[in-house]
């Protein structure tokens, strides 16, 4: 059994959760992930892992309530158990010294860059931190990402703090000023086509996350495996952290948009049972 040893609730609906993992934690890299099973009967959901904290031995994982198991697992309380803490799957990223590396995302999904930003600073590399949010409410992890930067842009669509805009404008700045090695990027469907479209007229590698799209595709397992640029591919196996090059951004798109709305669906109408059977438990108190 793994302990939940603290938790946060970061907003409505994203949690961050630190679980024990005594025997895990000195194995994990930038670029592994881990997969937790709730109890002997649920199935295995992977997570990126954010940070590792090898004084506590634990490893902390943030994640959105997208889905009836990341629900549960959201409800869990400090000294709660967990079944099984697996891993680490994947492949790490190999952190050397390569000169400029940019880091950029758009809202949750500059926690899965914090690792790497942090890991390639380490090793002597100059970071670029790009990281862009609805409001000023909704940037989560901005002051963490930018103390393991060396430079950070940071952009508001609603304009309310700081520059206002997409991430595109400082990425295209910050390739006119000076030469950058590599380019990882966590961020929605259509932004990742316009950061790999910008990235390919300076012939820099992009590199993407697909941890959205193995959740989007369905039940995971050690050996699942998914589709990606006409081939099968096996993220346990060949890691999640991926040449942007080998991913059909439009289909990744679709199965993520698809797997929201149902979820949507889901709840309103949970909603909607919730409040008839509270209507219903008042008339019959009432009019008993």
């Amino acid at each position: 059994m793994y302990t939940v040893i603290s938790k946060q609730n970061l907003s409505l609906t994203v949690r961050r959760l630190d679980i024990k993992a005594e025997g895990l934690v000195t194995k994990l890299k930038p670029g592994h992930f881990v997969t937790i099973m709730l109890d002997a009967a649920s199935r295995p959901v992977p997570f990126n892992v954010f940070e590792i904290d090898w004084r506590r031995k634990c490893l902390s994982i943030v994640f959105e309530e997208t889905d009836d198991l990341t629900v549960r697992l959201g409800e869990l309380r400090i000294n709660d158990k967990v079944h099984a803490v697996s891993g680490p799957f994947g492949v790490s990223v190999p952190l050397e010294k390569k000169g400029t590396i940019i880091c950029i995302g758009e809202g949750l999904g500059i926690a899965s860059l914090l690792n790497l930003a942090r890991g390639f600073k380490q090793v002597g590399n100059k970071v670029i931190g790009i990281a862009g949010f609805e409001t000023r409410k909704t940037s989560l992890f901005e002051s963490q990402l930018r103390l393991n930067c060396n430079k950070f842009y940071v952009m508001h669509k609603d304009g309310m703090h700081e520059r206002k805009g997409d991430v595109l404008g400082p990425l295209v700045k910050v390739l006119a000023d000076e030469p950058v090695a590599r380019i990882y990027a966590e961020a929605s469907s259509e932004m990742l086509a316009s950061i790999r479209l910008i990235a390919a007229e300076k012939g820099i590698p992009v590199f993407v996350n697909i941890m959205g799209f193995i959740h989007a595709s369905g039940v995971f397992y050690e050996n699942s495996s998914i589709i990606l640029g006409g081939r099968r591919y096996f993220p346990a196996i060949e890691g999640v952290i991926i040449d942007a090059q080998a991913l059909d951004l439009k289909e990744a798109g679709r199965a993520v948009a698809s797997q929201r709305e149902y979820f949507e669906c889901r709840k309103k109408e949970l909603a909607s049972l919730y409040q008839r059977s509270v209507f219903a438990r008042l008339k019959k108190l009432f009019w008993a």
